[in-house]
Order: C-alpha cells, then sequence, then structure tokens
C-alpha cells in the first residue's frame, strides 16, 4: 500500500512543477496620461480570464501568465478610459499611460457656484482639461483658449513678452464699457491680470456663454465667464512632478524696405520734384558720388531685433490621504523678447489644501504668491518725433550708422530737413528703462459644513491684494532724453479685493425619477483701488536712473488718487431632473453696485434653460450609432457695469495755476452726475444640440445664439450752454447673432496607435441697432503724426452696421497725366502722380462726404483644429488656427509709402511712380496727398490667416530599472509655435491691435511689437 501511495505523491509534485514552469511574472507600473503621476489601486486583469490583481500606492503591479502565449492586460480605473496593452514574450510593461474620461456623459464640469454632470447641463458651456492645458507650453492662461473653443475669440493685441490679449465671446456688447468676460479664479471672481497666474497650475478651464450659464454672475456675466479651477490635491501615493523648458523666439517676419542707395534716390527724387513744383532751388540731399558709395547701407530691423530666449522651471508635490489633500507647486518663468531690454519674468508660489475635519465639515483652501517683471520697450505710440523703437526701426534712414567714429550711439535721423525727425532705436532699446513689477497675493478659505443629507451651507473669504510698480528713465543720451536733459517717472498703483460669499445647496435626488439642485446665495464684494505718480527732469547725471528722483532740477507736480467700489448680490439657482431626460435650470440674481446712480442701484438678472434628453427615449433603443442626443434652449438677462467707479455722481478735477511765486490750486466740475445711470442689460436666447455616435467616437455640438444689449452706457452730445459737450447715459443698443460648431472625433483607438481631433467654428454677425438717435458716430485712433491735416477717425459706427467697420476714401489709382484730370472734372488740387479716390457724392471734390466703409475689422468665420496621435511611446500634437473675412488698417504704411516728410520706405517704392504709365498704385515721391486726406482703402488688408499655431512631439521615455523607485516617469518634448503662416497681409503679423482691448479701434496695426516663431524642447519627470 505504501508503494502506491508514494507514487501518487511524486506524480502530484511533477504536475505541480509542471504547472509552475508554464507560468511567468509580468510587471509593470500604471501613470495618468494628465500628469505622469503613479495610479494605485488599477486593475489590471489577463484578457479572456479571471487571473489579475491591482496596482500598488506607487502604481506598479505584477502577476502571472501563461509562458507559451502573448497575453493581453486589460487595464481599467474609474475616471478613466481601460487600455488593452499586449505582454508579449516580455517581462515588464509600459509605462502604461490611462486617460482621464474626458468624453463621458458623467464627467463633473464647474459651473457658477458649483458643479453638474456634463449630461445634466442646460447652458451652452465648454470645458478644457489640464490635459490640454498641457499639451502646448503657454505664457498666460488665455492662450489656451485660442481656437480650441467655438465662440471665442482671442487675439495677442501686444506680442512683446508679457504682453495683453483681447477675448470675446459670441462677439463685441459694448461701446464704451468693457468687452472681456468675468474670470473666476478658484471661486474667487474678478481676478483680473492673469499674467500673474501659473498655466501649469490649472486643472481645468470652463467658459460659460449663454445666459442660462452666466445669469448667475448677474451684473458681469454679459460678456462670459470663464471659470479657472487649480489642481487640488489626490489621496493616494505622495508624487513629485518636475518640469522644465527652454527654447529660443525670433520675429516671424520683417517689413521689406529701401536700402541705402535706393532711399537716397528717393530723397533726391522727392526735392527735385518739389523744387520744380514750388519752384525753389533748395539743394538735393546726396550728390551721386555720395549715392554711389552708400551700398545697402544700415538695415535697422536686424539691428534692434535679436533672437530671444524663453525657459520655464515647474516643481510640484500633490498628495494626501482620505482626511487631508495637499497641491504644492513652485514655479519660475523667463523670456527674453526679440528687443533689447524687452522681457517678462514670473515666479509664483501655489499652496492648494483640502482638510475634512468630520463626517460633516470639509475645509478648503486655495492660494498664490507671485512676483511678475515686465521690462518693456516703447511700442503702440502715436508716432512723431517721440516715435518708438518698431516704428523707428522702420523708419530710421537706412544711409545713418548704428554708432559714430567715436564709438557713440548716433543720436538722430539725417539728413535734417529732408527727413522725419526720429531717434536711434537701437540705442533708445539699449539705455532707455521701462519696467513694471506687480506683487500679488490671491488666497480664498471656505468651510462647508453638511446640516442634513443632500444640504450643505458653505461660506467663504478671499482676498486679492496686488501692487503695480511702474519705474521709466529715459536718459539725456538718447534722442528722445535729450530735450528734457533726461527724465524719470516712478508710478505705484494697489490694488486690493475682499470677497465673502455665503451659500446654501441642496442637492438630492427625490425618488427614481426626480432630483433636485438648489442654491441660493448672498455675497459682498469690494475694490479699492490706491495710486500715485511722481516725476522728475533735467538731471546733471544718467549714473542714478529713476533711483534718486530728487537730483532732478525739475520736479514735476506728483499725483496720486484712490477710488472704491463695492458690489453686493443675491442670486439663487434651481437644477430639476425629470426622468433623467427633462432638465429644467432657472436662475436670478440681484446685484447692488455703487457704480450707479441713485435710483438705479440694484439690477435683476434672471434666466431660464430647458434640455431634453432625446436619447434616453425608448425609440432610441434601437437607434444604437447613437450615444447622446439632447436639445437645449436658454434665456436670460445679465449685465455689465465696466465703466469705472463714480460715473454717476459729480466728479471735480485739479485746477491749479500760480501766482507770482504762490501755487494756487482750486478744483473745477469735470462731469453733469446722473443718478439715473444703470447697467448695460444683454438679453440672450441660445438653442443648441449635442450629439454623439459610435459610442462617443464623434461628438458634435452646435449652438444659434441671439443677443442683444441694450441701455449702452454712452456719452451723448448736450448743449455746450451746460459748460460740458456730452453726458455718460444709458442709450442705444448692440445686437449679435451666430452659430457655433465643435466637433471631436476618435478616428483610430488601439493599443498601440490612436489619434483624434477637435474641430471648432464660430460666425458671428454684429450690428448697431441704435445710437441714441444718431445715424452715426466716427470713431477710431489713428496718429496725428501721420494726419497732420485730416481727421484722425478711422471708423464709423452706424446704424445696420457692425463695430469695427473702417471709414475713409476708396482708392482708384494714380492720376497719370493733366489731360486725364482736366477731363474728370475734378477741382480739388491734384497732380500727376497723386493718388487717385473715387468721388463718390458726383460734386468733383473729395472731401469728407466721399468717405464710405471700406473694411471690416470683425472677422466672418473664425476656426480652430487640433489632431493628437499617440504611437506607442511617441505623442503627436498639431494645432491650427484660422481667422477668416477680417480686415486690417495697416498704418504703417502710411508711414512707409507717403511723401514729405520722408522716413524710410517699403521697397515697393522703388517702383513708384515716376511718369504716366509707370504705376497706378505708389504715388510719386513728393505726393502729400494720402497723408491729408485721411483713412484711404488701399492700406485696408486682408487680414484673414490660417496658421499652424503649435506642433508637438513628446517622448515617454523608459525609466530604467535600477531608479524605478524613485523616478515612475519621464518624458522629453520639442514644440514649434507659429510655425507657419499664411496670410496676404503685408505686415508683420494679422493677429494684432495697437490700441489694445479698445472696440473702436479694432484691427489697427501702427508700430506693434512682432509675433515671434519659437522653438521650445522640455522635460516632464515623475517621482
Amino acid at each position: 500500500m505504501r508503494t502506491p501511495t508514494l507514487l501518487l505523491i511524486f506524480l502530484a509534485l511533477v504536475a505541480s512543477l509542471s504547472v509552475h514552469a508554464q507560468t511567468r511574472q509580468v510587471a509593470g507600473t500604471v501613470l495618468s496620461a494628465v500628469d505622469k503621476a503613479p495610479l494605485p489601486g488599477v486593475s489590471v486583469v489577463v484578457k479572456g480570464t479571471t487571473t489579475g490583481t491591482s496596482t500598488d500606492p506607487e502604481g506598479k503591479f505584477s502577476l502571472s501568465v501563461p509562458t507559451e502565449s502573448a497575453p493581453v492586460l486589460v487595464f481599467s480605473f474609474i475616471g478613466f478610459e481601460s487600455t488593452e496593452v499586449s505582454a508579449g514574450g516580455n517581462s515588464t510593461v509600459g509605462p502604461v499611460q490611462l486617460k482621464e474620461k474626458t468624453t463621458e456623459l458623467n464627467d463633473v464640469v464647474v459651473v457658477g457656484y458649483g458643479t453638474q454632470r456634463k449630461q445634466d447641463v442646460t447652458g451652452s458651456v465648454a470645458s478644457i482639461s489640464a490635459e490640454q492645458v498641457a499639451e502646448v507650453p503657454i505664457t498666460r492662461p488665455e492662450q489656451i483658449l485660442q481656437g480650441r473653443v467655438s465662440g471665442v475669440q482671442v487675439t495677442q493685441t501686444n506680442s512683446e513678452p508679457g504682453g495683453s490679449v483681447s477675448i470675446r465671446i459670441r462677439g463685441t456688447n459694448s461701446i464704451n464699457s468693457g468687452n472681456e468676460p468675468l474670470f473666476v479664479i478658484d471661486g474667487f471672481p474678478g481676478a483680473g491680470d492673469l499674467n500673474s497666474i501659473n498655466p501649469s497650475d490649472i486643472e481645468s478651464i470652463e467658459v460659460l456663454k449663454d445666459a442660462s450659464a452666466t445669469a448667475i454672475y448677474g451684473s458681469r456675466g454679459a460678456n462670459g465667464v470663464v471659470i479657472i479651477t487649480t489642481k487640488k490635491g489626490k489621496a493616494g501615493a505622495n508624487t513629485i512632478s518636475f518640469e522644465a523648458y527652454t527654447g529660443v523666439s525670433n520675429i516671424r517676419k520683417q517689413y521689406e524696405l529701401m536700402n541705402a542707395t535706393e532711399y537716397a534716390t528717393y530723397l533726391n527724387e522727392a526735392q527735385a520734384l518739389n523744387n520744380l513744383e514750388n519752384r525753389t532751388t533748395t539743394p538735393l540731399p546726396f550728390t551721386q558720388q555720395q549715392i554711389d558709395q552708400l551700398g545697402e547701407g544700415t538695415n535697422w530691423q536686424d539691428e534692434v531685433f535679436r533672437q530671444g530666449r524663453i525657459s520655464n522651471y515647474q516643481l510640484g508635490f500633490n498628495g494626501g490621504n482620505a482626511d487631508t489633500r495637499y497641491n504644492l507647486s513652485f514655479n519660475y518663468f523667463d523670456q527674453d523678447g526679440i528687443i533689447q531690454n524687452s522681457g517678462f519674468q514670473r515666479g509664483s508660489v501655489r499652496l492648494n489644501l483640502d482638510k475634512k475635519v468630520s463626517n460633516k465639515i470639509n475645509v478648503n483652501f486655495t492660494s498664490q504668491i507671485s512676483r511678475t517683471l515686465q521690462q518693456r520697450t516703447t511700442v503702440n505710440t502715436n508716432g512723431g518725433s517721440g516715435g518708438g523703437v518698431v516704428l523707428d526701426a522702420l523708419r530710421f534712414s537706412p544711409t545713418q550708422t548704428v554708432r559714430d567714429a567715436d564709438g557713440n550711439y548716433t543720436l538722430q535721423n539725417q539728413p535734417i530737413p529732408y527727413v522725419e525727425i526720429g531717434g536711434n532705436p537701437v540705442a533708445y532699446a539699449d539705455l532707455a528703462k521701462d519696467e513694471a513689477t506687480i506683487t500679488r497675493g490671491l488666497l480664498n478659505v471656505a468651510g462647508e459644513y453638511e446640516i442634513l443629507k443632500g444640504l450643505k451651507l458653505r461660506i467663504s473669504g478671499g482676498v486679492d491684494v496686488f501692487g503695480n510698480q511702474r519705474d521709466q528713465f529715459i536718459p539725456s543720451t538718447t534722442f528722445v532724453g535729450q530735450n528734457t536733459n533726461g527724465s524719470a517717472t516712478k508710478a505705484s498703483n494697489s490694488n486690493y479685493s475682499w470677497l465673502n460669499e455665503n451659500t446654501l445647496t441642496f442637492d438630492r435626488a427625490l425618488n427614481e425619477n426626480n432630483a433636485l439642485n438648489v442654491v441660493v446665495g448672498l455675497t459682498s464684494q469690494q475694490f479699492v483701488n490706491g495710486n500715485y505718480t511722481a516725476a522728475a527732469n533735467n538731471f546733471f547725471t544718467n549714473a542714478l536712473g529713476s533711483d534718486n528722483l530728487g537730483i532732478g532740477a525739475n520736479i514735476l507736480t506728483p499725483i496720486s488718487g484712490k477710488s472704491e467700489n463695492t458690489l453686493a448680490s443675491y442670486f439663487g439657482r434651481v437644477n430639476y431632473r425629470l426622468f433623467e431626460k427633462y432638465l429644467f435650470t432657472f436662475t436670478m440674481r440681484a446685484d447692488g453696485s455703487s457704480r450707479f446712480g441713485e435710483n438705479n442701484k440694484w439690477g435683476y438678472f434672471p434666466s431660464a434653460a430647458v434640455a431634453y434628453r432625446v436619447i434616453d427615449e425608448r425609440f432610441m433603443e434601437n437607434l444604437t450609432a447613437f450615444s447622446d442626443l439632447k436639445l437645449r434652449a436658454s434665456y436670460g438677462i445679465t449685465g455689465n457695469q465696466e465703466i469705472g467707479s463714480y460715473q454717476s455722481v459729480g466728479r471735480y478735477g485739479l485746477n491749479a495755476y500760480t501766482a507770482g511765486t504762490t501755487r494756487l490750486v482750486g478744483l473745477t466740475a469735470s462731469n453733469i452726475p446722473n443718478p439715473e445711470l444703470t447697467w448695460e442689460s444683454t438679453a440672450s436666447a441660445d438653442v443648441g444640440i449635442d450629439l454623439a455616435f459610435l459610442k462617443n467616437r464623434v461628438i458634435l455640438t452646435a449652438d444659434y445664439y441671439y443677443k442683444k444689449t441694450t441701455d449702452l452706457l454712452l456719452q451723448v452730445s448736450i448743449p455746450q450752454t451746460s459748460g460740458f459737450s456730452n453726458i455718460l447715459q444709458n442709450a442705444g443698443s448692440v445686437q449679435n447673432k451666430g452659430f457655433e460648431f465643435s466637433l471631436n472625433t476618435v478616428n483610430f483607438d488601439t493599443p498601440k496607435f490612436s489619434w483624434n481631433t477637435n474641430l471648432n467654428l464660430s460666425l458671428n454677425r454684429n450690428e448697431v441697432l441704435d445710437l441714441n438717435g444718431e445715424r452715426e458716430r466716427f470713431v477710431g485712433q489713428s496718429s496725428t503724426s501721420i494726419f497732420p491735416g485730416a481727421t484722425g477717425a478711422t471708423s464709423v459706427l452706424r446704424i445696420g452696421e457692425p463695430i469695427g467697420a473702417f471709414y475713409g476714401y476708396v482708392f482708384q489709382g494714380i492720376w497719370q497725366t493733366p489731360e486725364e484730370i482736366t477731363a474728370s472734372g475734378i477741382t480739388t488740387s491734384v497732380r500727376p502722380g497723386d493718388p487717385r479716390y473715387a468721388d463718390l457724392n458726383g460734386d468733383n471734390r473729395i472731401d469728407g462726404n466721399d468717405r464710405t466703409i471700406i473694411g471690416q475689422a470683425q472677422p466672418k468665420f473664425i476656426y480652430g483644429v487640433t489632431n493628437n496621435f499617440t504611437l506607442g511611446p511617441v505623442s503627436l500634437n498639431f494645432f491650427i488656427q484660422g481667422v477668416e473675412g477680417s480686415d486690417i488698417l495697416n498704418l504703417n504704411r502710411y508711414e512707409l509709402e507717403s511723401g514729405f516728410v520722408a522716413p524710410n520706405k517699403l521697397k515697393t517704392v522703388v517702383d513708384r511712380w515716376t511718369g504716366p504709365g509707370t504705376s497706378n498704385t505708389i504715388p510719386k515721391a513728393n505726393s502729400v496727398v494720402r497723408r491729408n486726406t485721411g483713412i484711404t482703402s488701399d492700406v485696408i488688408e486682408d487680414g484673414s490667416f490660417v496658421r499652424l499655431k503649435t506642433a508637438t512631439i513628446s517622448l515617454q521615455v523608459p525609466v530604467p530599472q535600477g531608479i524605478s523607485a524613485t523616478v515612475k516617469s519621464a518624458s522629453v518634448y520639442v514644440t514649434g509655435q507659429n510655425l507657419i503662416t499664411i496670410t496676404d497681409y503685408s505686415g508683420f503679423d494679422p493677429e494684432v491691435n495697437s490700441f489694445g482691448n479698445s472696440s473702436l479701434s479694432l484691427n489697427t496695426d501702427y508700430n506693434a511689437f512682432p509675433t515671434t516663431r519659437t522653438f521650445i524642447a522640455g522635460v516632464r519627470i515623475g517621482f
């Protein structure tokens, strides 16, 4: 009996060893695709079996798989997309990156004073995730919205480092008030100046576009709302992340200008014509021998523009447990502009804490402290002898050298009086100083108490404090500074805003078919601004710059001021869900503002929306191609209060004069008070559809909207017998209407290769409806230097036309012969070689009555296309941005094509009119007709463009086993920005507005800082 027993034991051992020999171990790591942080608790299963395991707190796993097969491992985790990876014959896989379920309908989006499931949203809300923010290195948060959100037009109005950005959501609503959206950062509304916000800290950005979404912000919601949520701590393994990138930038395009020989020839010709026509004998500026020796001369653009540099360093700590979570980050950003002494630096520290005090009490703390330094150069100036670095680089004579024989900077343009007086732009860029330093602290703390199940009370308090110091010095060794023997200015602007918000939220499913979310609250916010300016000139030395104003012999009158305004609000919102398919939203907000008249302190802003989830109907069950179908409609009223403080009350201005040696100071009234002044109101209607096909592989969102803004805050003309020429009143109206489309597709989705595309297209039509009974108003800024004998207005506000309609004369070519002038019957004084303009009213004169609309600044449509490719560890991202049907007023061409006084000219002027039949586009060398006429159609250019905005290639680097316990992930990437631009615009770049966020001077290009092409290389490491 013992022998069979031993035999059975022996056979069992052999079988056991045989089974053991048929399996092997496979190990790996699982990371988040967003921040490359390890993911604990991820399910890892061998496909087709029950064999599996979970990742540990460091995201690692190990499990047994069959030896003689190539098993497929399935990775799944709540909130992330499942992924399949073939283990092949390898002992390690990965690191495997799981993508968040960004297209799932159960995703949560941030809305005003709360969150909602994406499938329950009734308004028009767009969301950008942290993954999308991380795709492209950006310098400020607004840039991530450019071309990526339908209905949102983002324009880099000033491309200098730290320069301003303009945002329009669904068009331009206001004429004199602000058109920028309201920014809300971690629940703090009105937190402007996003230059101080580190983009790497952003978790998500939501754009609220229609009244249903924005009415909860009442008087500040008319221009849309942008909600920025920064990263919070995640429970689980503590992680450290580090990112660094560096790169270079260069000017994307230069103007083609005359060289020294061509310019000297031009000046001689202009003076010779002037002598002939005016019977003068002024000597020519150059002899032929001098011209023959000039050659190419100085290319001032090459001298002014340099290669810029950019670098960024980010260090983050994230983690916590079920009760306490933290996110701590440090950032330093440094950019040197493409012009000497232009640059921008930002240093910031962010700490976000979330603490679960008990089962009923939670405390949240968000904070950022930052300091920025912007080194500015003179751009967007009014021209003239004050010039500017960019403008003078275009105007300065190529016959001049940068330095004289002694090595000193040449002071001014030559030869006088044949050229326009101006200073050496290289000297100004090198010697002048203009720095703006902003120190900012933004803190918000909130406590939440669950009174009953589903009923929560939230109380928050926050403060936003920042001080802006401006430091300017222009030494006497520059052309501009010689007139004052050096000048210096010190300016300070301190801003303080405190906020208290109290909300009560009820959020519960009442039963199987009914769910209710109710938010009621009251808030109070105060804004305080203080400023002062001190200045001096006539310095006996430049050595101290602006550090000691007392050594200036001429101390200018100091200026200081202070302003305050307060906003108190009550609001409520009800979201009701019936049968999971009928959705209703009702919102009301009441705002009381100190800015408005005694009789109109309070404004009321209601909205309502409804949505129907057709996909949940039974008849949709057989239509398996559909994965979502929702219809939306909304209507509401929002407001605009951006007019500054004290506009409704009587104000007084300083009136000082000197009697003998005594300075006497008095006050004079500066306006007529208007106690009836109140908000601009924007009534908005929206209808939309959300469609998804093939298990959300194709998602389409489409909206049509109509907005009408009434009670515009408009300066209205009054009889001057009142002592004033105008008064600020509520008068006039503007409308915007348009379509928006957004399409997201997953083109391929396999373990080895994926490709997804995002396309958005927006069409907006703007129209002025009423101007308080006026038919039109002439508006828009230009340069008195360019038009010494003509009006400076560039645009017209006219009933039935959009804001931004360029207004001027229609160019018809060049007068060729005296006979042609005589035959035309024209009585205005012109000569052959002068530009010819259309006599629209047929009175044989060219005057203001012949002006007409000659262009439109607002585009016909804007679009963006993003493609993401992933092939194993390699990822590619391409972003294309486009603007179509937008015109630009190129004021630089007035400087560079018009006759006396003569700065340098465009290369095209070489082929100017020199006799009948020689040119029908460029006038003769001494023609001054264009300068004395005003805005003309030949300098209104098509500003349409399509641009490869960014292209990024990144590689996930395998982590060597020896350091895998410390380094969890590593990747490198290369990014190019503004790589290719296809446009007919002749200027530096079609994305420009020299007058910043002004709605009355849209798309005007005059000595703006040029756009750059940038190349960046970076690395991301997770610990």
